[in-house]
């Protein structure tokens, strides 16, 4: 299994299509979503941080607003 670390420091399975969702739901259009998720390379131990900076990193440059709205989308607190 494909795992990533997440904030808890629990681990789940790495998915593509979360990503996608998460990306969709901040109004990213679906060419630039495809084309970012594409772009993710999966390593082991990668956290959900990394792959948040990778995402904004990706759609930054091709859709401003809904970059805006994915980074001000709150992060999950944990308890530790």
């Amino acid at each position: 299994m494909r795992s990533i670390i997440k904030r808890s420091g629990e681990t789940e399975e790495f998915s593509k299509d979360k990503i996608d969702r998460s990306m969709r739901n901040a109004g990213v259009s679906q060419e630039t979503s495809r084309t970012v998720v594409a772009g993710i390379e999966y390593h082991e131990g990668i956290t959900t941080s990394e792959v948040r900076n990778r995402v904004i990193g990706g759609i930054k440059n091709r859709e401003p607003d809904a970059a805006r709205r994915y980074e001000s989308h709150p992060k999950k607190n944990h308890k530790t």
